[in-house]
């Protein structure tokens, strides 16, 4: 009770401090982050928090955790490759930590403090724009700076955590031009479109979100216009330089080599309820689509078993298609031939993919969209189950990177992770729900003037981002849990703002510059 009153603001000194500071406006969020008590206590709380968390995490689980998407990250480095079957920024970020320190430590600390720090700054621009009633910033607070999944994703050799707290950068600069436009937030969005779309892929709809959120700002058409396109020509010298470099290696001037794979993996979830002419397949997919048919007449159903690869089933398993195929062609022995043997079949599965798709949408709608459109409400915990894929050593080059003593590495358990997230796609989905209702509810007009300033256009805006994600996910990319981090943050927080509170916010508004 005494932890709850801190963070509700109600311990006597805590409401008197508000009432001083109601008398006087706070204009900008310097001042009402480092002037403001109830500010400065949910700082301090944070950052003890933080590092008692750190602490505590790094004695149960001394090393950081790997994937084989890690190892990846780290070849590229290794091998001095300009391009890889994933982005390369990510790589970059891990080779800029490497020069200041091989501590693994080091690395999982700066991912963990970036991420927190961009956690902060979007609790505090929540709670500056939308100043919320006192509950409701104690459940907000509570859910982003006392969660595990942060720390867990900062201890990932993965991009997660760094696109992450990119992306809650960019659509807090949203946030703040839809109230107070300024030039340097409409420059910044386009400079982390530019940023995240070298770390994820995923960042290619962010300029949709841009020309969005600018329908919204208080902006002139031409100041709307060019800060709409920023981001895209923050984009294209890394679109350019990446299918440059894939075309020297392969032949062929793709941007993601990885983007063929998918496709041909998407269609194939259909081919047992559709029926191929073999004679109308495009060029040189002939083969590919006897190899499918075999697979599907030897491998019985029951052996088929798709669920626990979240839209990825032919891309991950060994025997189901795609990979027998590659290996029948090419074969490689490193990271580099790796990406040229995965480049060179990607044209092809790309060309037989789309055909399928084409040709047959409502079994494609049906059989794939259907299926990850479930998996999106219900992502799959995949990183989050298990540490280190339940094995106790890295790869050589995993031990040379980070100078590890010798291969092994453990953990306070390797499935216990799996245990405390077992809730979560349960959450997602409950919140999604919890949006939905919420947002349905304020619908009538009489509703949304009882809203705070700015907070209904607001709503719309990270709707549009979650309505866009969702289609992009159940399209594009596997669902998995760390994939829709950001989608469960912008749910948890704009269900709580949407809630009927009528409590006194214990935040002061600031009304100096609005």
């Amino acid at each position: 009770m005494k932890f709850y009153s801190l963070l509700t603001g109600e311990l006597a000194n805590g409401l008197s401090s508000v009432a001083r500071t109601r008398r006087r406006s706070v204009d900008s969020l310097w001042q009402f982050v480092f002037h403001t008590p109830i500010c400065k206590r949910y700082l301090f709380i944070a950052s003890v928090a933080a590092i008692l968390q750190f602490t505590i995490f790094k004695i149960l689980y001394p090393f950081p955790d790997f994937i084989s998407d890690s190892y990846s990250y780290i070849a590229t480095n290794l091998y001095h490759m300009d391009v890889n079957l994933w982005p390369i920024g990510y790589s970059k970020f891990l080779w800029l930590t490497h020069l200041v320190s091989h501590s693994d430590l080091f690395l999982v600390a700066i991912q963990f403090l970036i991420l927190e720090a961009s956690l902060a700054y979007f609790f505090y621009t929540i709670l500056y724009l939308y100043h919320p009633a006192k509950n409701i910033t104690a459940l907000l607070f509570v859910f982003l700076f006392f969660n595990p999944i942060f720390v867990y994703l900062s201890n990932c050799v993965l991009r997660d955590a760094i696109f992450t707290a990119l992306t809650l950068l960019f659509l807090a600069q949203f946030l703040w031009m839809i109230r107070r436009p300024t030039i340097k937030q409409i420059v910044l969005q386009g400079l982390i479109i530019g940023v995240a779309f070298t770390i994820r892929y995923t960042a290619v709809y962010y300029p949709v979100i841009a020309i969005t959120g600018f329908i919204f700002t208080k902006q002139r058409t031409s100041t709307k216009i060019w800060g709409s396109l920023l981001g895209i020509v923050f984009m294209i010298p890394f679109y350019l330089f990446t299918t440059q470099k894939t075309k020297e290696i392969t032949g062929t001037a793709e941007f993601s080599v990885f983007g063929g794979w998918q496709i041909a993996n998407n269609a194939l979830y259909m081919y047992d309820h559709i029926k191929v002419d073999s004679n109308s397949l495009p060029a040189g997919t002939v083969e590919l689509d006897r190899l499918v048919r075999r697979f599907y007449s030897e491998v019985p159903p029951k052996d088929r078993n798709f669920g626990p690869f979240p839209g990825t089933y032919f891309i991950k398993v060994p025997y189901a298609v795609l990979k027998p195929y590659m290996l029948w062609r090419y074969t490689y022995d490193s990271p580099p031939g790796q990406f040229h043997s995965w480049g060179l079949v990607s044209p092809i599965y790309r060309k037989y993919g789309a055909y399928l798709i084409s040709n047959f949408p409502w079994a494609f709608a049906r059989y794939y969209l259907w299926l990850n459109a479930k998996n999106y409400f219900l992502p799959h915990l995949e990183k989050f189950g298990t540490y280190n894929l339940e094995t106790n050593t890295v790869p050589l080059e995993v031990q040379d990177w980070f100078d590890f003593v010798s291969p092994e590495v453990y953990s306070v358990s390797s499935t216990f992770q799996g245990k405390i997230f077992y809730i979560f796609p349960v959450l997602f989905m409950a919140l999604n729900l919890s949006f939905i209702g919420y947002f349905i509810r304020v619908l009538p007009k009489k509703r949304r003037r009882n809203l705070k300033t700015g907070l209904w256009v607001a709503t719309l805006f990270s709707g549009v981002y979650l309505l866009v994600n969702f289609a992009f996910s159940i399209f594009a990319t596997p669902i998995v849990l760390r994939y829709q981090i950001v989608p469960m943050i912008l749910l948890f927080t704009f269900s709580a703002l949407l809630m009927d509170g009528s409590e006194e916010s214990q935040i002061p508004e600031p009304i100096s510059k609005l």
